[in-house]
């Protein structure tokens, strides 16, 4: 029973050979799926980013006109 299954898993898959436009279609899919993971995680950062960098910026501007 064993021998069944290990020799219907071992079986040799064809493979077909895709044309251009089907390469092309399937990089699109994927790379703009992973844009948009780029484009969000850009969003967050900066979000992130600003709330902490503008505020000691503000600061420092603050304090170099009170020096002045």
């Amino acid at each position: 029973m064993g021998s069944v299954a290990l020799m219907t898993s071992c079986k040799k898959e064809v493979k077909t050979q895709l044309s251009k436009e089907e390469i092309q279609k399937r990089i699109d899919s994927i790379s703009s799926e992973k844009i948009l993971e780029v484009e969000e995680y850009a969003k967050k950062e900066l979000e992130y980013r600003i709330k902490i960098e503008v505020k000691v910026k503000a600061d420092s501007i603050r304090e170099a006109t009170k020096n002045k």
